[in-house]
């Protein structure tokens, strides 16, 4: 079938649909949402689904529908409710500016991202008539490039792809300081590929009780990704674990693997930061953060070997860091054993460090996540009565070009 109406002008500027859409029920998304959607978004969804607009260069925008993964892996509910929190986090570490989102009445109403990590919103504050919300950008990369993470486009969704596509339009956290042009091109979103209709819960259900349930059921990477759902395109890297063995010169822990390639390189709660694991090129790589790490900690042993009660890699049971905080602390291993016996130590900045703990890297990662700090010096503690699904998330730093080699 032919487009028509918005998708028809969409097809004028990137060509037909690449691949018959999921079904979509909207009067059930929309009764579960408890809004009704721009004409213009349901028109592209029902013709294109999940896809991604731009060149193989340079940055994508992604539509996000109401589907779900053959794999598991995204489910529209639980995307939209996971970015909501998320987005309603991460700005108050950068901005005074508080922003509501639905289900609180004329709250932001997440439709998309960009493929550096940002997200696309409506503002439904603005009309009762949704073919009038414009569009809002959450900027997740404030830290590094802007003191204000929202951009407010004041046009619908099609005006602005249109523009995005034709010559660009404003967006501080981007090189340049500018989305797009994006390519015109358009292709499914891989990892929705062959995706399947989405079913809303039923009324009064939430759509997010596995991550409840996984704040006190579960271990291991399991309970992990219950709890901080992972990026769907996580930044990993294009080398191979044989490669960062052997540039470190041993080998890791297997959940430390497992986890880090499910992840990639990214933030856990704007604290601890973690390296691309396969990225063997530049210095946003594990490989390279390990050998940063190690010869750091040798230096400051050497010193004030007072201060720093482990020895250092390689010498036998000696510390080996594999991440950083923004506090300047170190987390790694205390290498005693083979790679999988190794327990996580951590050597903070600005205290004094602690024995080693009894869990490895995932196991501890959970208990901080849950709120339950993990028995060292460094982690930092929930504030009492906080709960951790307000203040837990998992922020990806993807690859762009102009990361330093």
């Amino acid at each position: 079938m032919e487009p028509t109406g918005p998708a028809a002008a969409f097809a004028t500027l990137v060509g037909p649909p690449p691949a018959p859409a999921p079904a979509v029920d909207w009067a059930a998304v929309e009764a579960w949402l408890e809004v009704p959607l721009p004409a213009d978004y349901k028109a592209l969804v029902s013709a294109y689904g999940p896809v991604e607009i731009g060149g193989p260069q340079g940055v994508r925008v992604r539509l996000h529908t109401p589907c779900a993964s053959t794999d598991g892996r995204y489910e529209y509910g639980s995307w939209l409710v996971e970015t909501h929190r998320h987005s309603a986090i991460r700005p108050l570490m950068f901005t005074r500016e508080q922003r509501v989102f639905l289900p609180t009445e004329g709250g932001l109403l997440v439709f998309g991202e960009t493929s550096s990590g940002d997200h696309l919103f409506w503002d439904t504050s603005v009309s009762k008539d949704p073919d009038e919300w414009p569009v809002v950008l959450l900027t997740t990369r404030v830290a590094a490039h802007v003191d204000e993470p929202w951009v407010q486009y004041e046009v619908p969704l099609l005006e602005l792809l249109s523009a995005a596509i034709r010559g660009g339009v404003p967006n501080p956290g981007e090189p340049g300081g500018q989305l797009g042009p994006l390519g015109r091109q358009v292709r499914v979103f891989a990892p929705l590929a062959d995706a399947e209709p989405w079913s809303p819960p039923a009324r009064g259900a939430h759509v997010d009780a596995r991550q409840h349930a996984a704040l006190r059921e579960g271990d291991g990477l399991n309970a992990v990704l219950a709890l901080v759902p992972a990026p769907l395109t996580p930044h990993v890297g294009e080398g191979t674990w044989e490669e960062v063995f052997e540039r470190i010169g041993t080998r890791l822990p297997s959940d430390f693997m497992a986890l880090t390639e499910r992840y990639g390189r990214g933030g856990w709660s704007g604290w601890l930061d973690m390296p691309a694991p396969l990225d063997t090129e530049s210095r946003w790589g594990l490989a390279g953060e390990i050998i940063r790490g190690r010869e750091a900690y040798r230096e400051l042993r050497d010193a004030h070997p007072q201060f720093h009660a482990l020895p250092a890699w390689p010498e036998p049971g000696g510390f080996l860091p594999c991440a950083s905080t923004i506090d300047g602390d170190w987390i790694g291993w205390c290498t005693e054993g083979e790679p999988d016996e190794w327990r996580v130590a951590v050597h903070p900045r600005h205290s004094e460090p602690g024995p080693p703990l009894p869990g490895n890297f995932t196991r501890t990662l959970l208990h901080w996540l849950r709120g339950d700090r993990p028995g060292s010096a460094g982690f930092p503690a929930l504030p009492a009565g906080t709960d951790p699904l307000d203040v837990v998330f998992f922020a990806p730093y993807p690859h762009t070009p102009e990361d330093p080699a």
